[in-house]
């Protein structure tokens, strides 16, 4: 994707119009009618209580920071040098487990004899779901998602659902690699340069971070020109409803279980809802 020079600062208008329109001057997310559950899971913090979660998030900006050309060397990958960091801290990713994405990232034919899956569930009051998975056996998933669905009032989708949702990537961009300030008017820029639909500013934790919406599958060329001059927390794809879904506290905080307790499979990478 493109802009001319006139072009640019028109959507810049745009898209800094449309966060202050959603966000009310960029109101935090959780202040916005957002819980720590819905589509934006992939900025929890690091020492998220899910294990399998927080695993599954570093080791996939691990392979990716690979991916993306910068090597498997941290010492000239600040991206990866960044994303072992981060992962360290946790206190739940191993080295054994760094080691492992690097060496897969770096070779394909070393890659686990597993397949990528998107399971869909419906709920009460029109609720719908998509779970990304990643699974080797297709019959124990099915039985602990039917087992999950029984207690929270779900049912596993035969189809229809996927395509009430828009499948985006993004990245999240937490910081510069010299430690200066983040220009929010430069990073949009550098964005755009790389393919960036939207950009949003989040508050989480009381941490500034940027996130960057881009068409599926364009994630790694956007993170390639962001990783220059800017440190990424997370980076993939998810799953954005068409005609979001408004409902009261109450049964919004059921589907909340709901997903947290499909996010503790650890087959599960990701869950995304067509709450607003």
């Amino acid at each position: 994707m493109s802009f001319s020079g006139k072009a640019l600062p028109i959507l810049r208008s745009f898209l800094a119009e449309e966060i202050l329109r959603q966000r009310g001057f960029v109101v935090p997310r959780r202040f916005a009618g957002h819980a720590h559950w819905q589509n934006v899971r992939h900025i929890k913090a690091a020492n998220d209580a899910h294990k399998s979660t927080t695993t599954n998030r570093f080791v996939r900006v691990i392979e990716a920071a690979v991916v993306t050309g910068g090597g498997p060397d941290p010492r000239f990958n600040p991206t990866l040098a960044k994303a072992i960091e981060q992962a360290k801290r946790t206190q739940v990713i191993t080295k054994a487990v760094i080691e492992t994405a690097i060496k897969r990232a770096s070779d394909p034919s070393t890659r686990k004899n597993t397949q990528s899956v998107i399971f869909e569930f419906f709920g009460e009051h029109g609720v719908l779901a998509v779970a990304d998975a990643e699974i080797s056996n297709i019959s124990k998933i099915r039985h602990d998602f039917k087992q999950v669905c029984k207690k929270h009032t779900f049912a596993i989708a035969k189809g229809g659902v996927k395509e009430r949702f828009e499948e985006k990537g993004y990245v999240i961009v937490d910081g510069k690699h010299d430690g200066s300030p983040i220009d929010s008017d430069e990073l949009l820029s550098a964005g755009i340069e790389g393919g960036a639909e939207d950009m949003q500013e989040i508050i989480d934790k009381e941490t500034k971070i940027f996130e960057f919406t881009c068409a599926a599958g364009t994630h790694f060329a956007l993170t390639k020109v962001l990783q220059e001059t800017y440190s990424m927390s997370d980076m993939g794809r998810k799953w954005v409803p068409m005609i979001p879904l408004e409902l009261s506290e109450e049964q919004a905080e059921k589907v909340g279980k709901f997903c947290d307790a499909l996010e503790e499979l650890p087959e599960v990478n990701s869950v995304y809802t067509n709450l607003a």
